[in-house]
């Protein structure tokens, strides 16, 4: 099982997310949607969370009475 069904099945809903292989047996995880990045090892058809989430930082464009400014997520 590849960690896409696992996810969908879990979760009950298409997931939209990038992977990145670490080389180490994990892989970092990012949910396209939220920006929440996870470092995941899956073994036996099962994932496991290797440590806490890491925050994807977005850059966001804001237009203001004064003009246009970007904000900066995380």
């Amino acid at each position: 099982m590849d960690i896409k069904s696992a996810l969908d099945n879990y979760l009950g809903k298409s997931t939209r997310f990038s992977q990145e292989d670490n080389g180490d047996g994990t892989k970092q995880v990012c949910d396209l949607d939220t920006g929440d990045c996870y470092i995941i090892r899956m073994k036996d058809g099962l994932i496991e969370r290797v440590d806490n989430t890491i925050k994807k930082n977005k850059k966001i464009q804001v237009e203001t009475p004064t003009g246009v400014k970007q904000l900066l997520n995380g």
